[in-house]
């Protein structure tokens, strides 16, 4: 065998075992030792030679992969996270180890953080820290210089950390390899590991701190673009938003310029609702200090309106107009949309519409206010008890758009009299906004509401009075009454429950002549008991009137005999049945709490007045 024939093992990339092949053959063949020697001389060399060539084409293989690797990282354009899952994947296709992972550093907080692994069997590697000078990843992160263990427990040059030990030991872990990923500073840390021990080679730990130079800059330019893409998101969106807050200015300009309009043609607070109701969307209205819509958006239904009335749970916009210290109402939009919706533009629009409707509304009470002092000479007339021509006051009422066929309640206001300064002001205010009267007496407002129910009325006027004079209101209440000739006794009455709740100490406080029951006809001055026995037994009066039954007589029998069904026969000389029967009726004229205990008294008191004034009659 000669030179060449080892020549052409290399050139043809000829297994190993026939190197030997073609040794012992040559050998078989040799003319003298020494030729032996040149032969072995020569199988030795050719293996160095082919060792050297295999280590080549290794190296050769491995750029060309890590080219490719570069290409992908330098064609991917993904966020940041998908890079760092792509070099991570990357690396272990590089090594052909088990697991591949990264870190980043946090220098403020001296450790690099796990970020992503492949590989991985279990989650104990997530959210770790790894303290800088801690471990094979907390060294490299703290030097900047590769690092390399076979034995990952067993290495005496390393400094352990139970979290960090914790976390390898749950992925088995053994041989490490970390390199450093590095622009200007080391930014983090690149990981290859095996689950069997053994020693990273040289060519290995090369050619994954090559690719940690190249990741290090796809992550700082994945970064970069990142960055960019939000500036510009952020740019767009800051473009977006002044677009939308021209227009926006523009559309407030305009409705404001609309309400003016409306204001200087002397239009009426409808007409701002309806405007502005238009740009808004949905259902804006109006309401006085009452909680009563005044002004709303055409076609809303009475749904809508009862349900934004004294809203302020946040469901609905709710706007306070006011003037000074004066409450004028409120203005109250039904958004189309959620409330967590409504931008700057419908603020502001609200803003502006509740001070244009409150300058109509303070407009249309100092007009009120001036038609109030006409009204209070009206209602000085028809309460006092004199003889007088209703029908000429029937014509003074129409001419001031008083009605007063209408059904009225009749309220009695009292406050101390340090604080009366503005009573009349304020009671004129309130009545004119409820079309009603209002007149000052004795230091004590009197107002005629237009109302079917007195009690609800009183309590209302206490309340808006007490709130726009800063002092506690008492009224007391009356009503309804639709003649004009009944005012009078309804002033009476009213007057009577005011005077009873201040001998009570009941400050601040509205009741009618029902609220307070017998308490008002004793402590009431001016309490008619005619009225108390009509407003407690009317109903049982009237029905023995209309029938000749003799239920008053039935109900005195009762309770003169102890409230005993037995007793009450015998006297009356009936069967107890018939004694039931009449109570069950008594029951139904009166209502089933008739006997209750809170009831019992005023009933019983009610017949002793009644069978007095037939007493007297007689």
């Amino acid at each position: 065998m000669n030179r060449r024939s080892f020549l052409q093992l290399l050139v043809d990339e000829a297994p190993l075992p026939h190197y030997d092949e073609v040794l012992h053959a040559a050998v078989a063949t040799a003319a003298s030792p020494a030729e032996v020697a040149d032969l072995h001389a020569e199988h030795t060399l050719a293996l160095q030679l082919r060792d050297t060539l295999e280590k080549r084409r290794s190296r050769q293989e491995q750029q060309r992969a890590l080219v490719e690797c570069a290409k992908e990282l330098a064609e991917d354009r993904s966020d940041p996270d998908a890079i760092l899952s792509l070099i991570v994947s990357q690396a272990q296709r590089l090594l052909g180890c088990d697991m591949s992972y990264l870190s980043l550093n946090d220098n403020a907080g001296r450790a690099t953080c796990m970020q992503v692994m492949v590989g991985a069997t279990s989650s104990a590697w997530k959210d770790v820290r790894i303290p800088f000078g801690v471990g094979v990843g907390g060294r490299v992160a703290a030097t900047g210089t590769p690092f390399s263990t076979h034995d990952y427990f067993s290495d005496e040059r390393l400094t352990h950390d139970p979290v960090v030990d914790a976390s390898v030991r749950a992925e088995r872990q053994v041989s490490i390899v970390a390199v450093p990923l590095r622009n200007s500073a080391v930014i983090g840390v690149l990981f290859a590991a095996n689950r069997t021990p053994g020693w990273f080679s040289h060519d290995a730990i090369a050619l994954l701190g090559s690719f940690a130079a190249l990741a290090a800059t796809v992550i700082a330019q994945a970064r970069s673009r990142h960055d960019q893409a939000q500036t510009v998101t952020a740019l767009r969106q800051a473009n977006e938003a002044l677009r939308q807050r021209a227009l926006d200015q523009e559309r407030a300009v305009a409705a404001h310029d609309q309400s003016m309009a409306i204001v200087l043609r002397g239009g009426g607070v409808q007409e701002v609702v309806t405007a502005v109701g238009d740009q808004l969307g949905g259902v804006l209205a109006i309401f006085d200090e009452f909680e009563t819509p005044v002004a709303w958006t055409p076609g809303a239904s009475e749904e809508i309106l009862k349900a934004m009335s004294g809203a302020r749970d946040g469901t609905y916009r709710v706007t306070d107009l006011v003037a000074g210290t004066e409450n004028l109402g409120t203005l109250v939009w039904a958004p189309p949309a959620a409330p967590a919706q409504v931008g700057d533009l419908e603020r502001r629009l609200l803003t502006r519409a509740a001070v244009v409707a409150s300058l109509l509304q303070l407009f249309s009470r100092n007009l009120a206010a001036a038609e109030a002092r006409v009204r209070g000479e009206l209602l000085d007339d028809l309460l006092t008890p004199t003889p007088r021509t209703y029908t000429s006051l029937a014509e003074r009422a129409h001419r001031i758009g008083y009605q007063p066929q209408k059904r009225h309640a009749v309220v009695v206001a009292h406050i101390r009299a340090e604080n009366r300064q503005s009573l009349a002001s304020v009671a004129s205010d309130l009545a004119a906004a409820r079309d009603g009267l209002s007149t000052v007496r004795d230091g004590q407002a009197i107002l005629v509401i237009p109302s079917d129910d007195p009690s609800l009325t009183g309590r209302r006027i206490a309340r808006s009075m007490t709130m726009r004079l800063g002092s506690p209101v008492t009224v007391g209440a009356a009503g309804p009454v639709d003649d004009p000739a009944d005012l009078p006794a309804a002033y009476a009455e009213a007057l009577a429950c005011a005077q009873a709740l201040l001998r009570l100490e009941r400050v601040g406080v509205a009741a009618t002549a029902a609220d307070l029951g017998y308490a008002g006809l004793l402590l009431g001055d001016g309490a008619s008991a005619v009225r108390y026995v009509a407003r407690t037994l009317g109903p049982v009066i009237r029905h023995d009137e209309r029938r000749s039954t003799a239920l008053m007589e039935t109900l005195e029998a009762y309770f003169a005999t102890g409230q005993s069904l037995v007793a009450s026969a015998k006297r009356l000389h009936i069967h107890p049945n018939t004694v039931t029967q009449r109570l069950d009726r008594v029951r139904r004229l009166l209502g089933v709490d008739w006997n209750s205990p809170d009831h019992m008294l005023e009933v019983q008191l009610a017949l002793r007045l009644h069978r007095l004034g037939r007493e007297l009659d007689d």
